[in-house]
């Protein structure tokens, strides 16, 4: 109550006290309802049903008027007739509602004083009780075939409507939208919105970077109007290469891999990467590495993998616990798994990073990708097929060349070209799931019910084939002792964060020898998976409605932007490119780039900046800057990655392989591409090496194909027919900064 009447010993005592002592009571109880409950009118009880044909039973219940505040009550079922309302062939509605009305009651005899000297009374019969009663009012609609409803009267408030026909009542709809709610059941109802939007409110979260990576997807599509050209291009170029009909031998080389190159010649000096290109001077192989490791902005995991900060957040939890599973109760067998490592990103930077038009050949399946682009360190990655497929990545998602600047991405987070085995043994387990979002899984946490006193325990995230875990494709493996297994909710962490595609499925797989007991809960419709058991290299459902108790968590970064300082590079003499392979991953519609500071200015690994390298710094500060969302950020592994910085050079020699004819000829044709020849810097020149000695050229001819290439065709009139030939290419540039490069040769003897 606002006010209240202050009652004393030996105090006069007024009616009006009595009168506020019970006003100011209901004005506080009409301010609760108004203000707390609701301001509009509404009803509890008074359900309306039939009691016959033509009688209506309206159960004891309450209207609450919001709009003064006032309860008014029905104490005793009330039944009402409708016989007289019936229609007469048709059909029509009625409208019970009901309106608050006050009314005096319980008459009672009392004594009122009527002289105040003499203290004589008089006897009145008057009313003790002020009742505030519920009134039933029942409305008619029209007959009609189709009947429409009526409204009840202004200021009434309905409670149901009624369908009558000739022969009495057929249909009594109540008014729910006008019940008073109660605040237990909207309590349950808020717990159920709650787990809901615990559930949903992740994958919500995460629509904005699920909608960037898909925008970022569609823009590196290729239009019709490129595909066109591309045909145009193909039909050009077919007709440029028409061979002679009397030729004896036709030879080709895009300069792609070393296949067709003799790099055992004691003067051969040249750099083949997509194509023949001016020999590096110094060169020297080194590292990425975080510059602090207690960086703030950074998270750097034990195997080195690199991510802005984030704080972990569980997307799936499964807690309801229904029941629990002893691992060891199934059988005993012997698994061998293959563990995927992260795809590689390949970027490389500098000034005579000139664009080689064979580039595109990396995708026509002549040539594999991951040997002449991704490998290092001697890797050989085999093609599993003659068409040059792998199980994996089916190509290039992000593939850039323009000047100065180059870039390699798989499309495929993990990839098979680097794996590593393992055998587990024990019984195992494995509940697959259905990922919502996109993101970086870090850890995951598994309910033990018990824990047996020997007996470790592996758990492995991996892909899923035919709805059943796929052990030849781990994404990551975990084993905890069974010292340090506990009771309860036991945390997996992952040796680095996991990246886990929205649609796709996955599963935790564990295994096990010990007696360990795991929770398990009803139902399989949030994970979209199941809770299996293998025997004999199968996996077989425990039941269709279980699931594994556990949670899944994902890094929640604190900022979309992070800059995060690594090593300076070094390089004597001074850096003019730059080459560096890691693994990692850029999820689409985020960015990850390296940047470079020169004078106190930070400039970006991109192209149109390479001329920053020009001053030859012999010590280069460095950074990478993550962008993205706070839900995504792409990610690099820092251990094992490969920088080669390199000085330019100013001449090559190249040597292909020696060409053996069949029949032998005494005419030689070289066809050479040149791209960004620059006749007032560079020099190029085409001889053959035939037992030993050097054959120049009898007739060179240029062709111009556009404003950046020219075909070099050489013509050789040979004294006396040869058997073999080798074929020399000879470049020279009068600027270090200034490069070209030879696209490819073809080579036919007439």
């Amino acid at each position: 109550m606002e006010k209240q009447v202050i009652y004393r010993d030996r105090q006069e005592l007024q009616a009006a006290d009595l009168e506020n002592t019970q006003g100011w009571g209901d004005d506080a109880l009409a301010h609760v309802i108004s203000d707390a409950i609701s301001s509009e009118r509404h009803y509890t009880g008074l359900a309306v049903s039939s009691n016959s044909a033509t009688e209506l039973t309206i159960d004891p219940g309450r209207l609450y008027d919001g709009s003064e505040g006032h309860v008014y009550a029905i104490d005793n079922a009330q039944i009402k007739s409708v016989f007289s309302m019936l229609p007469l062939q048709d059909e029509k509605w009625l409208a019970v509602s009901v309106v608050g009305q006050e009314n005096d009651t319980n008459l009672e005899p009392r004594d009122f004083l009527i002289d105040l000297q003499t203290r004589e009374v008089e006897p009145q019969t008057v009313a003790m009780q002020r009742a505030r009663v519920a009134d039933v009012h029942i409305a008619q609609g029209l007959e009609s075939p189709t009947p429409e409803k009526p409204e009840p009267p202004t200021g009434y408030t309905l409670i149901a409507h009624v369908r009558l026909t000739s022969s009495g009542i057929q249909e009594i709809v109540l008014a729910e939208n006008r019940r008073l709610p109660n605040l237990q059941r909207v309590a349950g109802r808020v717990d159920v919105v709650e787990g809901w939007i615990d559930t949903a409110e992740p994958r919500i979260a995460h629509i904005q970077s699920d909608i960037a990576g898909l925008a970022d997807s569609l823009n590196q599509r290729a239009t019709i109007e490129q595909a066109i050209q591309l045909g145009m291009d193909m039909a050009k170029v077919k007709e440029r290469l028409e061979i002679p009909d009397d030729y004896v031998f036709y030879g080709a080389d895009h300069y792609l891999d070393g296949r067709e190159t003799d790099t055992t010649q004691a003067d051969y000096n040249a750099h083949l990467d997509e194509g023949v290109r001016f020999a590096q001077g110094a060169t020297v192989t080194t590292q990425l590495d975080i510059d602090n490791p207690l960086d703030g902005a950074a998270s750097l995991s034990a195997e080195g993998f690199l991510l802005p900060r984030y704080d972990e957040r569980a997307r799936m939890r499964l807690e309801n616990r229904a029941g629990e599973l002893t691992i060891n109760q199934y059988q005993y067998q012997t698994v061998e798994t293959v563990q995927r490592t992260m795809t590689r990103q390949h970027i490389r930077y500098g000034a005579t990073r000139t664009v080689c038009t064979n580039g595109s050949f990396w995708r026509s399946g002549e040539y594999d990708i991951a040997t002449g682009i991704f490998s290092k360190d001697g890797e050989t990655f085999e093609v599993e097929d003659d068409r040059g497929r792998r199980d994996g990545p089916g190509g290039l998602t992000h593939w850039v060349r323009v000047k100065e600047f180059w870039v390699d991405e798989y499309e495929e987070a993990y990839w098979s070209q680097v794996t590593t085995s393992h055998t587990i043994q024990g019984s195992v387990l494995a509940q697959t799931f259905l990922s919502a979002q996109t993101g970086w899984h870090t850890s995951a946490e598994i309910y033990f019910t018990s824990v047996a006193n020997d007996g470790a325990v592996t758990v492995m995230l991996t892909a899923v084939k035919n709805g059943q875990p796929d052990t030849s494709k781990v994404l990551s493996r975990a084993t905890l002792t069974a010292n340090g297994l506990e009771g309860g909710w036991q945390k997996i962490p992952w040796s680095r964060p996991v990246f886990i595609e929205a649609g796709k499925r996955y599963a935790l797989v564990i295994s096990s020898g010990g007696a360990h007991r795991v929770g398990f809960g009803e139902g399989t419709e949030y994970t979209q998976g199941l809770l299996m058991y293998a025997q004999d290299g199968d996996y077989f459902n425990e039941a269709e409605e279980r699931d594994l108790m556990l949670r899944l968590n994902f890094a929640k970064f604190r900022s979309p932007r992070a800059a995060i300082q690594l090593k300076s590079l070094e390089l004597a003499g001074g850096i003019h490119d730059i080459d560096m392979l890691f693994e990692g991953f850029r999820p689409a519609g985020t960015e990850l780039a390296f940047q470079y500071r020169i004078g106190g200015e930070w400039y970006s690994v991109e192209a149109g900046t390479a001329e920053r390298l020009g001053v030859s710094p012999a010590l280069l500060p460095l950074r990478v800057v993550f962008t993205g969302t706070t839900d995504l950020m792409p990610g690099l592994l820092l251990t094992d990655s490969q920088v080669k910085l390199a000085q330019h050079g100013t001449e090559f020699r190249h040597y292909s392989t020696e060409r053996s004819l069949t029949t032998p000829s005494d005419t030689i044709i070289i066809r050479t591409l040149v791209e960004d020849f620059d006749d007032d810097a560079h020099t190029l020149d085409a001889t053959l090496v035939i037992d030993g000695a050097t054959v120049n050229a009898d007739n060179q001819v240029t062709e111009v194909v556009d404003r950046r290439s020219y075909w070099l065709e050489s013509r050789f009139n040979l004294a006396s027919p040869a058997n073999a030939y080798t074929i020399r290419l000879d470049g020279q540039t009068n600027d270090p900064f200034k490069g070209y490069h030879v696209a490819e040769r073809y080579d036919i003897a007439l």
